[in-house]
């Protein structure tokens, strides 16, 4: 009588242990994730003071912009943004949080050539959506916003060019984001014409948001 002595398929010993092993890495996995999924968001929640860039500009949009949760907001500098200052013609101010930036700027454009009519030129550019603001002019993309307002001196008229630019945002056009780029550079505007560059007129810019042509 042949007795069969080949045990290749009987699992052995050490086999067992790791598919039990295994089995238990997997429940264990499969459990964190259940429990992760309700857990509580341990980011902390941004605090963004009520004024920005200097205190010069007030902060509604800013906080709009930014994620309510992440890492820490900071303004790394207010470049020429403090109010009553002597007006130097160009500033910036940068400001971050929860994973985004936001870039900021003015600038005096004193070239003649730099008009209304080159304003309206670059608003009708491919990705540029036209926006105005009272008698102030500029536009907005997926990711910046532009506006262009009056600011003379005693020679002629000049352009203040007023951008805000976003980091980290959408990547496709978002009207809610647009929207809000738009009336932070409003708001930026109405600080650096009224009370940093004192512009000639810039009581009368509108208290409100700018919109689309």
């Amino acid at each position: 009588m042949n007795v069969r002595t080949d045990t290749s398929a009987a699992p052995t010993r050490g086999t067992r242990r790791k598919k039990i092993a295994l089995a238990a890495l997997g429940a264990l996995v499969v459990a964190g994730a259940a429990v992760a999924l309700f857990l509580p968001d341990r980011k902390p929640a941004l605090s963004i003071p009520a004024r920005v860039c200097a205190e010069a500009v007030p902060s509604t949009h800013v906080k709009a912009l930014l994620p309510k949760k992440g890492e820490a907001f900071e303004e790394e500098r207010a470049y020429n943004f403090f109010t009553g200052a002597t007006p130097k013609g160009l500033g910036k101010c940068d400001l971050s949080g929860g994973g985004r930036t936001l870039g900021i700027s003015y600038s005096r454009i004193q070239e003649r050539e730099y008009d209304r009519e080159w304003v309206r030129g670059l608003a009708s550019k491919p990705g540029h959506h036209p926006i105005t603001w009272g008698a102030a002019g500029g536009f907005v993309t997926r990711n910046n916003a532009a506006l262009f307002v009056d600011c003379p001196n005693p020679k002629r008229m000049n352009l203040m060019e007023v951008s805000v630019g976003i980091g980290g945002g959408p990547e496709t056009e978002d009207p809610a984001t647009m929207a809000e780029l738009s009336a932070l550079a409003a708001d930026i505007a109405r600080a650096v014409t009224r009370d940093i560059e004192l512009c000639k007129g810039a009581e009368d810019l509108p208290d409100g948001d700018p919109t689309a042509d």
